[in-house]
């Protein structure tokens, strides 16, 4: 038989084949000289920004699905305009959300799980990562002080922490998987004010109800307050209510404080209550010897989640779901579907691990965390969480040193975290008094209005995107949260951005 008979016979055309492959080498020679990971020029904008109604009807035809195939090299130029016309979070000036530069490692590793398309659910068609995932989960549960357990990836950490209440509810009312939540007392899912919305879609999406999740009071830092958890569980429970679990954050979404775990840790054991840690956004503070103190407890925890994708350079998504107690996620989740988890086959069946998540087909979400780890070690990870956790603090000292010499900067927090809480104050609104008390109405409501102005003009400049919203810690008027989640900054890209905010807002009159 010919190569080309071979070819052909191996159920792809020659042709075509071929074609993937030039199509293929011609996107990853654009991305490297588009300098896709911005180590040549960072002064580039990060958006080139477009209105909606302009996207959809400038790119309509090209952003819609056709009826017949278009040329390759077509198809080529469609994919650089995606690129042109994206925001790439690989900028260095990408401070919006919670992640931000992927490391090479990652995106090889997402690639050659694209290319084996592989769905993890049983041994026989993801032998590698199957094992690598059990692996991987081992190490995570011994990194987080777990003597046993499980784990699993998730597609996103909201998805974990509602795998998390499955958890709690199966533990605490095994029978409500046959039977329903009917056959449940009423539940309370307990979280601080500055949670994450996610326990409450959960609670939503699981038939809870919205009014099952009891909301508790942070302190001055926006930490849970551990004496009001107590008294909202001992009322609850007195009242016929069953408490299904509490969340403590670690690192909540807008401060990026951690909870006292080891305190909430307490009245968990003491009212024989789930605990869970959200560590999506501050569970990477395990990696930093100056900094695990502050997941100090999560051991004693029944389940945890993680975002590596958040501080680790990892793509999007890479989120896990770790448990103390084994077997726990079959329990609450497993059907042995007979087309799949047979148990008589010819290798051992706890290998096929499907049957304890709640999805069947699952992409391999593990191999670019394996590749950034095997890449940079444990040790260089750790460094990169401290890097992070430093240029808060020094963009935080830049920004008080502002607030006293012209008060064009107010701090609203000190950082804990990566997060950074603050306001501009163009020149028009400086002068107030340091006691927010003191301050009328009417400058709050004025103030409000800078950011909204402020973000438009940085949009449209296109020289860095820095996220906005209200909050407890700023009186709910709106305010600045600079996540430090670019680790090739430095502290001079602190100082750039206290520039910029003064470039963009010194005529701002409201």
């Amino acid at each position: 038989m010919s190569s080309t008979e071979a070819s052909n016979n191996s159920g792809v055309n020659g042709t075509e084949a071929a074609s993937s492959r030039s199509l293929l080498r011609r996107i990853v020679d654009f991305l490297d000289e588009a300098d896709w990971s911005f180590k040549k020029d960072k002064d580039r904008p990060i958006v080139k920004f477009i209105s909606p109604d302009s996207l959809m009807s400038e790119y309509a035809e090209m952003l819609g699905l056709p009826d017949k195939p278009v040329p390759e090299d077509v198809l080529l130029d469609n994919l650089k305009t995606v690129y042109d016309l994206s925001v790439t979070s690989n900028h260095p000036r990408f401070y919006n959300q919670l992640f931000g530069r992927v490391h090479e490692e990652s995106v090889v590793g997402s690639l050659l799980t694209d290319a084996i398309n592989a769905s993890i659910y049983t041994y026989e068609v993801a032998p590698v990562f199957t094992v690598m995932e059990r692996l991987a989960m081992q190490q995570f549960l011994e990194l987080f002080g777990f003597q046993n357990g499980e784990g699993v990836c998730t597609p996103g950490g909201s998805i974990g922490n509602m795998y998390a209440i499955s958890l709690a509810k199966s533990a605490v009312f095994p029978d409500a998987r046959r039977l329903g939540l009917a056959a449940m007392p009423p539940a309370k899912i307990y979280v601080s004010m500055e949670s994450h919305y996610s326990m409450v879609k959960g609670a939503s999406f699981m038939g809870f109800g919205e009014n099952a999740v009891v909301k508790v009071a942070t302190d001055e830092h926006g930490r849970m307050k551990v004496d009001a958890l107590r008294e909202h569980i001992k009322s609850d429970t007195e009242n016929g209510q069953k408490p299904l679990m509490v969340v403590a954050t670690a690192g909540t979404t807008v401060l990026g404080v951690y909870d006292p775990i080891s305190e909430v840790a307490n009245v968990c054991q003491e009212f024989n209550v789930w605990l869970h840690v959200d560590g999506c956004l501050g569970g990477s503070a395990i990696l930093s010897e100056s900094r695990r103190h502050l997941l100090d407890g999560c051991q004693r925890a029944d389940s945890l989640t993680w975002n590596p994708h958040k501080m680790l350079g990892v793509n999007l998504q890479c989120s896990l779901l770790l448990t103390r107690h084994s077997g726990a996620l079959q329990r609450a989740h497993g059907t042995q579907a007979a087309y799949l988890f047979q148990q008589d086959k010819f290798y051992p069946p706890q290998f096929d691990i499907g049957d304890k998540v709640i999805q069947c087909g699952r992409k391999v979400d593990v191999l670019k965390l394996w590749a950034v780890w095997r890449g940079l070690g444990k040790s260089g990870l750790g460094d990169l969480v401290d890097r992070k956790f430093t240029l808060a603090k020094q963009l935080a000292n830049l920004i008080a040193q502002r607030q006293k010499t012209d008060g064009s900067f107010e701090l609203i927090a000190e950082p804990e975290s990566t997060n950074v809480l603050f306001w501009y104050i163009p020149p028009a609104l400086r002068g107030q008094p340091a006691d927010w008390s003191k301050r009328d109405d009417s400058w709050w409501r004025q103030m409000d209005a800078v950011a909204p102005l402020l973000k438009k003009r940085m949009t449209l400049d296109g020289s860095m995107l820095i996220g906005y919203q209200k909050c407890a810690a700023s009186k709910n008027i709106n305010c600045w949260r600079m996540v430090c989640s670019q680790d090739t900054n430095s502290e001079q890209d602190m100082e750039r951005i206290v520039g910029e905010f003064c470039r963009f807002g010194e005529d701002i009159s409201v």
